[in-house]
């Protein structure tokens, strides 16, 4: 490329190997308006750490000297550039480093994820103009030929309630640094609720989607009702979801007003949810499709309540698919890629 494009956007990140953050992987290839500018991370550790930290600022700072509007969904890029900045921030952390950067000059506009995290980050002092663009989810992709297939792999006996969640990795709190955001991972919760839920109803099953600690895998080596699904691509991951009875969403960790991609995507594939008393938790509630559970008791019960009632889990599905429906990301991309044009149009 040469000189300056005038008229267009630009994005540059880092592109995982395995595993990308959910809301840009859908997002960014649908911005007809950007230009994409991928560093491939690869597996070899050190490869991928020489791409990130050396060749991924140095070229956010070579597309910045073209373009007059970068989309970043790093903050730390608002500082290597010149340009004006669009800044997406699903996962603020609220630190003074991410604050200050979200106030320079340069900054065109701030897009978040929830009202209550824009109004957390004006509480904390960020005074760019703020926009709030929910959570996406991408649906109909699922083949319902393989997600039979799949629950006949895992749950042979056609009887079984299966309550399943996917997240990247299962650790008991032991595993986790204490106070660490990791801690959302833990699954000593679940487990406890799906215990006592099995006194009531052993039909339940419990699968999980993702990488499993030693820990983890030891516990399900010894309770049959286990099923350790493994990773799986996101290709293939709402095959998968599409599968449950009711997903369950154990989280108890505060994250500010963040959404959660994980329950939309519940929502949207019709699996009614069992979650405990969460900011994460309050689109379920709104919808009316699924069981917000103060504690662990409340929890087993509700496991045991829908487990038992074939006709509230259809029926807290459909209520969460038309819930989800306005967050398909070919709608939200196209209001998006407005914004991004507007924004764009006022060079400084």
């Amino acid at each position: 490329m040469t000189g300056r494009a005038k008229n267009r956007i630009a994005w540059v990140g880092g592109w995982h190997y395995a595993h990308n953050n959910q809301r840009y992987e859908e997002l960014i290839p649908r911005l007809s308006n950007v230009d994409r500018f991928y560093v491939r991370l690869p597996r070899f550790w050190p490869l991928r750490g020489i791409r990130r930290r050396i060749w991924l600022p140095l070229l956010v700072r070579w597309v910045g000297t073209r373009y007059p509007l970068l989309f970043c969904t790093d903050w730390r890029q608002i500082r290597m550039v010149r340009a004006r900045v669009v800044c997406d921030l699903d996962d603020p952390v609220f630190s003074v480093e991410e604050i200050s950067a979200l106030n320079l000059p340069n900054v065109a506009a701030v897009v978040t994820t929830t009202e209550l995290v824009r109004k957390n980050l004006r509480e904390a002092g960020v005074r760019s103009p703020i926009e709030v663009i929910p959570q996406g989810v991408a649906i109909g992709r699922v083949d319902p030929d393989r997600v039979r297939a799949i629950r006949r792999q895992y749950s042979p006996d056609p009887g079984e309630v299966i309550v399943g969640l996917h997240q990247p990795h299962f650790d008991f709190a032991s595993e986790l640094p204490f106070g660490s955001v990791e801690q959302m991972y833990a699954v000593d919760n679940l487990l406890d609720a799906m215990m006592m839920a099995r006194e009531e109803n052993p039909r339940l099953v419990l699968w999980l989607v993702g990488r499993p600690s030693p820990k983890v895998g030891a516990f399900a080596a010894d309770h049959s009702w286990v099923r350790l699904i493994g990773y799986q691509r996101r290709a293939e991951l709402m095959e998968y979801v599409s599968a449950f009875n009711i997903g369950a969403y154990p989280r108890i960790l505060d994250l500010k007003g963040r959404s959660s991609v994980k329950v939309l995507e519940y929502m949207a594939y019709g699996v009614p949810v069992v979650g405990f008393d969460v900011e994460e938790m309050r689109g379920i509630v709104q919808a009316g499709a699924g069981i917000v559970a103060p504690d662990v008791p409340s929890f087993t019960a509700a496991l045991i309540s829908l487990g038992a009632n074939p006709q509230q889990r259809m029926r807290m599905g459909e209520l969460g698919k038309q819930a989800a429906a306005p967050n398909h990301w070919d709608i939200l991309s196209e209001r998006y890629g407005v914004l991004l044009e507007q924004w764009g149009v006022h060079e400084k």
